[in-house]
């Protein structure tokens, strides 16, 4: 935004691009062998070949530290019926917490964790990383991946403003 960029233009771009429907994802990685993920909505198809993603991460984000280049990551898509997962992955995390207790998820079926009750996964590799103001842009190479409750209808997110989670 430039300094002359009025509150209420501010507050009418917000509400523009609070009205941007995104599916709900939980992104998950393996840290030094730990589980760990995140919950986000900023993710979009960015390539056919090859198959590419987008999937925007706060600045002070622990997962970005980890998603570097070449570095494997899992996209878990998510239903209205994954309410639990959902609930662990939106609260706040805290050193020595386990999102993933109580959770249905097969560890060894990709590099992170696929949870079974998810409407699809996919497996992706980190091809770039590239900053964009107060996030980054991951671009992930889709490796592998599958349908697996593809009727549930998705979990759909919108926001009151642009400017806020």
């Amino acid at each position: 935004m430039t300094a002359a960029t009025t509150e209420e233009t501010r507050e009418n771009i917000g509400r523009a691009i609070g009205r941007i429907a995104s599916g709900v994802y939980i992104v998950t990685i393996k840290h030094d062998g730990i589980p760990d993920g995140m919950l986000t909505t900023w993710i979009a198809q960015a390539g056919f070949e090859p198959p590419m993603l987008s999937l925007a991460v706060k600045n002070d984000r622990p997962i970005l530290q980890t998603l570097k280049k070449g570095a494997p990551f899992v996209v878990n898509v998510l239903s209205k019926k994954n309410m639990d997962i959902f609930k662990n992955f939106a609260k706040p995390h805290t050193d020595g917490m386990n999102r993933f207790e109580g959770l249905e998820a097969d560890m060894d079926r990709a590099p992170a964790a696929v949870f079974t009750g998810a409407i699809a996964y996919m497996s992706c590799k980190v091809h770039e990383v590239v900053s964009a103001g107060d996030h980054h842009i991951v671009l992930g190479e889709i490796i592998d991946g599958a349908g697996l409750n593809c009727d549930d209808e998705a979990m759909v997110h919108l926001r009151k403003s642009g400017f806020q989670y």
